[in-house]
């Protein structure tokens, strides 16, 4: 696009850095190529992907750093550095905190949320500064100086999946170093661990802890730790060295966006900001109690669909329907849990241990994935930490990763996204080695369906 072409073209504004926002650039752009000006504002000049920080501290892993420019550049894309500060939806025009303004014809919020400590004394992992903290705990659980760690989820226990990796991954460490007998017991307000991934999860969760010989508090919250010794809102005490807590989270108060208590913007089923034209949001910072970065692509994807249809793509739009996606480090190799928020008992819960979608990333973004898989010397999440090869001889486990697969596929061209549900089909023909007939029939069809979209 040429600066005369520009100059006419719509403009899309992404404010954001993370997962979210990438996730919305790339979608954008494959829906309205050539056809918009789009600008990313971050605060940074890097995207961190942030998934494997929890199996750094233990050397099993790290997480990797992407330049913006980059990004930007990959995606024709314009980066601006800056962090947003408010929005004037009747001007439609943003403002960032060194007084720049941009206006827009679209907006994309996808600024995330801020993480605060909640327990005195406690390591509250969230970032790439308590790594170093976490690596200390391992050495004294090493040289024989803590002999009891509790991992507490904050009362909002939004996204607790990093809990129970960073107390199997400990335990992991204290097995394979010989160390004495060390107490681990994990506390989490959930009445089931994990339970935002139904029963199956649950029942994965407890025999994981039990093999591990981690002590399992569910429907309880810390209150105080002090002394040696975690208090509980039930009364009861845990003795203690240490703590390990993941933070609470709250949502950015931006001046002229809706917000509720907690500073998270309420967003409709397309993710339309209520209140306000043109405007969108999607990942953390939105008021949807799960915060989690592969609900934040799928939240990032139905904002562009709405976006592309409303600047006349001949797009459908596609409500945001959640799907979670967890890839679980327990240090021995990586589970994989799937299910659909709703579906009650384990009917909506699947838990295997091979891959259950394609690339077996982290964040089982539908853009962002593979465009990360891409990149040169970037290893998939199971090359880097599988240390033993999934067990392929599983026929149940088999049949419910081809399962999902043709579900996804099935989905993807039900909603015209003929691309997604090809990449589908090179998975069930990567896990079968060859496609059906019938399977083949589709590929050709929906290859002649892609040309027209």
């Amino acid at each position: 696009m040429n600066a005369s072409e520009r100059r006419h073209a719509p403009h899309i504004v992404i404010a954001g850095g993370g997962v979210a926002a990438v996730e919305g650039l790339i979608a954008i752009r494959e829906l309205l190529d050539g056809l918009v000006h789009v600008t990313l504002v971050a605060p940074g000049g890097e995207f961190v992907y942030r998934p494997l920080l929890v199996a750094e501290p233990f050397g099993l892993g790290e997480r990797h750093s992407f330049d913006l420019e980059t990004i930007a550049a990959d995606h024709s894309a314009t980066l601006v550095r800056g962090r947003l500060a408010g929005v004037d939806g009747d001007a439609a025009r943003i403002a960032l905190d060194d007084g720049t303004t941009l206006d827009y014809d679209a907006l994309l919020v996808a600024i995330g949320a801020r993480p605060r400590e909640w327990l005195a004394g406690a390591i509250h992992f969230s970032s790439p500064a308590e790594v170093s903290s976490v690596r200390e705990l391992a050495w004294e659980l090493d040289q024989g100086r803590v002999r009891s760690v509790v991992f507490a989820g904050p009362t909002a226990a939004a996204w607790t999946l990093p809990l129970y990796e960073l107390a199997l991954l400990t335990a992991a460490h204290v097995g394979e170093s010989g160390t004495a007998e060390v107490e681990l017991t994990i506390v989490t307000p959930e009445s089931e661990p994990l339970a935002a991934f139904g029963l199956a999860a649950a029942e994965h969760i407890r025999d994981l802890c039990s093999d591990r010989g981690i002590r399992l508090r569910t429907g309880v919250t810390a209150t105080a730790f002090e002394d040696g010794r975690v208090e509980l809102d039930t009364g009861e005490g845990i003795e203690a060295d240490r703590v390990v807590a993941l933070p609470a989270l709250s949502g950015e108060e931006l001046g002229g966006m809706p917000h509720d208590r907690e500073g998270f913007i309420p967003v409709d089923e397309h993710c339309a900001v209520r209140g306000l034209r043109n405007v969108y949001a999607a990942g953390d910072g939105i008021a949807y109690p799960v915060k989690q970065g592969g609900l934040g692509t799928q939240q990032a994807d139905a904002a562009a669909r709405a976006i592309a249809a409303r600047l006349g793509a001949a797009v459908e739009p596609t409500p945001f329907r959640p799907e979670l996606r967890g890839l679980l480090l327990t240090g021995l190799g990586p589970s994989y849990l799937h299910a659909v928020p709703g579906r009650g008992g384990k009917n909506g819960s699947v838990v295997a241990l091979n891959p259950l979608w394609w690339p077996p990333s982290k964040i089982a973004g539908r853009h962002l994935a593979p465009y990360l898989a891409g990149l040169p010397h970037v290893p998939t999440t199971a090359q880097v930490l599988e240390d033993r090869p999934p067990s392929h001889g599983d026929a149940a486990q088999h049949d419910a990763v081809r399962e999902l697969a043709m579900i996804f596929a099935d989905q993807d061209a039900r909603h015209g996204d003929h691309r997604s549900a090809l990449a589908w089909l090179d998975t069930l023909e990567q896990i079968d080695g060859v496609l059906s007939p019938e399977l083949e029939a589709r590929r050709t069809l929906w290859r002649a369906a892609r040309e027209k979209d």
